[in-house]
């Protein structure tokens, strides 16, 4: 009772956060926009396979206002059978005080069928500060504090506590037809530590498409017995800009 209880109450205020905020007054017409992709990839860890993978971003960003959510999906089977399966949901709230400085509320849902872990809520508030923001050379920092709660596939017992949040965004403009992204996450808390940097190469290929090469590496300081700490995920990856 108490898991569902916790759960509603989180997703609720994600809820109530986008619902806010989508309703700010858009004087200055920006609309949303973002990225689909899918791709093939190679993994390993507790998982070694082939499978494919699919990515959804969308982000909009007012005078006053920053709004985003992400959707990422990797599936893959072996004789018949699964042997990854991850599903990644996430959502982006902030209001701006001026160009470069922000609060925010992030939140993450993880459901990873194969971490040993039956999945994992994350919601954080915090600050976030751009130094960059040009079209060749982005980077921002976010550092807040959130409550996360880890369920546990062995019996079904959940792990809960506040925990510290960190992310840093980059991007770099190689050439006029290739960027360097890289985006590295931190979730420490008490019973576990969470890592995830995600390193891609993008390939404008025309018009609105392009071609991503990826690496994604996640680690977690405490697993469940019988899990390794660590995944990687590398893919080739076809994205339609819109």
């Amino acid at each position: 009772m108490r898991s569902q209880l916790n759960t509603f109450m989180i997703l609720s205020a994600m809820l109530f956060m986008s619902s806010a905020m989508a309703a700010d007054d858009n004087t200055d017409g920006n609309g949303w926009s973002g990225a689909g992709q899918l791709g093939f990839s190679m993994s390993s860890g507790n998982s070694d396979n082939e499978s494919l993978t699919a990515g959804l971003l969308l982000e909009r960003e007012s005078e006053k206002w920053i709004n985003g959510f992400t959707l990422d999906v990797v599936r893959a089977s072996s004789d018949g059978e699964d042997t990854a399966e991850r599903y990644t949901l996430g959502t982006r709230n902030g209001y701006k005080f001026d160009d470069d400085d922000y609060i925010y509320n992030n939140t993450r849902y993880d459901k990873d069928n194969f971490s040993g872990f039956d999945y994992t809520i994350t919601t954080s508030f915090g600050w976030g500060h751009q130094f960059a923001d040009g079209d060749n050379y982005k980077f921002s920092t976010e550092i807040g504090a959130g409550y996360k709660i880890e369920a546990l596939d062995a019996d079904r017992t959940e792990n809960t506590g506040a925990v510290f949040v960190g992310k840093v965004n980059y991007m770099r403009a190689l050439t006029e037809t290739m960027k360097l992204t890289e985006v590295f996450l931190v979730e420490s808390g008490a019973d576990n530590s969470f890592f995830q940097n995600d390193l891609g190469l993008k390939f404008k290929v025309n018009g609105q498409f392009s071609v991503k090469l990826a690496h994604q590496y996640r680690y977690n300081t405490d697993v469940a017995p019988g899990k390794v700490s660590h995944d990687s995920l590398l893919s080739a990856n076809l994205v339609y800009d819109f």
